[in-house]
């Protein structure tokens, strides 16, 4: 009997190349279609951390004054718009560490030296701010600064990457200066606001300039949640939830990070005594001892005023994000001027608008299209004018 033959199974076509195409050009489509949608997830968790680390800091902030019966001290204390403007030795960031589950790295820092036995060659006191080398404290300043060579602990804090001052939206990811190493900051406590409010003035919505604490310019300045006074929130008389306590400033760096901001051409504490960390810390003109606008230790850096691109060529319109478009800015106001783009004025990488905490630690998000002067409103604690709809 002969074997039955082996079951011939019938070939099958395979694709053709018409096919191949059209299956990649939809596969190609829908990829398309889903990135978009995974970058904006991405950047809405993105902005709910930058968010989530806001409320920490405004909860910090309130902790702070409810354990010391006091605000923080605001490290910059005044705006004069020069080398005489008065800071304190520590920054808020620096205050607040206990307050942020960081109290280990505030332990490293000298909060309470007098100034006189930390810097012997400083002179005033009293009632009169201290002068130290080229840099003016205010009277009640003590410690030692986090970039004071005889003080290693606090540098080797202030080196520390402190997560809650890293708006993670920011490009170029934590390392703002890869040659000092200091921690940066990506945000912004408001001293005050000197931007002119007068209706049909012709600087209305640009910032006073304060010449010599010039009467003018001191007619325009409403104060923030923070000064350098020994008072709580019972001086922000407009109420804490209507008054912004900190906003977003970001990705202030080092000059030599292409495009990202510059350091500041104000005197450091020590800058003059050769005391200081000297790496890389050049002012805008070159020498030795401009204070870091970047990193969270630095009194300069945590707390500014509201002014406006007043350094540019441009408009000089005071905004939220002004100048964010070309990256960079323009020719007008690069990033690298200061008061231009992400360089101490409210700036985020998130889409429209900028994250920030009330005085009563709610966290909100801001357009970039109100006004300027609706702004100034915001930041005043006791300017007694309605507070505008955000």
């Amino acid at each position: 009997m002969r074997q039955p033959s082996a079951l011939i199974r019938p070939t099958r076509p395979g694709f053709t190349l018409v096919e191949l195409l059209v299956v990649i050009a939809i596969i190609g489509t829908l990829v398309g279609l889903l990135l978009p949608a995974v970058q904006s997830a991405r950047e809405a968790a993105r902005r709910n951390q930058c968010q989530n680390q806001l409320k920490q800091m405004g909860v910090g902030v309130m902790n702070y004054e409810s354990a010391q019966k006091k605000l923080p001290y605001a490290g910059q204390c005044d705006s004069t718009g020069g080398s005489t403007t008065t800071y304190m030795v520590h920054s808020v960031a620096t205050l607040i560490l206990p307050f942020i589950e960081q109290g280990d790295l505030y332990n490293q820092f000298d909060t309470r030296t007098p100034i006189p036995t930390a810097y012997p060659a400083a002179t005033g006191g009293g009632d009169v701010n201290w002068t130290v080398g080229s840099a003016v404290l205010h009277p009640k300043a003590k410690g030692k600064s986090y970039d004071d060579l005889s003080h290693t602990s606090g540098q080797r804090a202030a080196k520390t990457t402190v997560n809650t001052f890293i708006c993670p939206s920011v490009p170029n990811g934590p390392v703002r200066d890869p040659i000092s190493n200091y921690g940066g900051f990506d945000y912004m406590f408001i001293a005050l606001s000197d931007v002119n409010s007068i209706v049909g003035d012709p600087l209305y919505g640009q910032r006073q300039t304060p010449t010599g604490n010039n009467t003018a310019w001191k007619a325009q300045v409403v104060e923030g949640c923070l000064n350098c006074t020994d008072k709580g929130f019972e001086r922000v008389t407009d109420g804490s939830s209507k008054t912004i306590l900190c906003i977003e400033d970001a990705s202030r760096s080092h000059p030599d990070v292409p495009l990202y901001g510059s350091y500041s051409s104000r005197d450091a504490l020590v800058g003059a005594s050769g005391q200081a960390d000297p790496v890389k810390k050049t002012s805008a003109s070159g020498s030795l001892g401009g204070r870091r606008v970047f990193a969270w230790a630095d009194p300069d850096t945590v707390t500014n005023g509201y002014s406006g691109p007043s350094s540019g060529t441009g408009s000089k319109l005071a905004a939220i994000n002004q100048n964010s478009i070309p990256v960079g800015g323009p020719t007008t106001c690069t990033w690298q001027t200061n008061n231009c783009g992400p360089n101490d004025e409210p700036f985020a990488f998130h889409q429209g608008g900028v994250n920030l905490v009330m005085g009563d630690g709610a966290v909100r998000f801001m357009a970039e299209t109100i006004d300027g002067v609706a702004v100034k409103w915001l930041v005043g604690a006791a300017d007694g004018v309605p507070t505008p709809e955000f």
